[in-house]
């Protein structure tokens, strides 16, 4: 029974040293509480709109956009095959990125676009 014991133990213990020391493939650059709710993936590349970039996840929980390398005043929006725009955002005061609001997991194909309001200069993904 001890063996099993320290079997057990040290299985746990290697099984929980792995998961803290490796982070998912899957995660987003510079995460925010978001992010760290679902996991995400993401199918198509990031776009660059000016100095900052411009990224879609798919997450468990739906759709995304994301926007990095930002500065206050920076935006972030979502927007479906039909050009409607959803989940905009902008990012805050004392932030260099944001997450957009999610946006279902069923629907039209989505993308994520992005604006360095500094610049004037928009870049929005590919779709899904």
């Amino acid at each position: 029974m001890k063996n099993l014991r320290t079997t057990l133990t040290v299985g746990a213990t290697t099984i929980a040293a792995a998961l803290i020391s490796t982070s998912p493939a899957t995660a987003s650059p510079e995460m925010t509480p978001f992010d760290q709710a679902a996991a995400c993936t993401q199918p198509v590349n990031p776009v660059s709109a000016g100095a900052t970039r411009v990224h879609l996840f798919r997450c468990d929980d739906g759709w995304h956009g994301q926007i990095t390398g930002a500065t206050p005043g920076d935006e972030i929006w979502v927007t479906n095959a039909s050009g409607v725009v959803t989940a905009w955002r902008t990012v805050p005061t004392g932030a260099t990125s944001m997450n957009s609001g999610t946006v279902g997991t069923f629907g039209s194909p989505w993308r994520a676009c992005g604006k360095d309001i500094s610049r004037g200069v928009i870049g929005c993904t590919a779709y899904n």
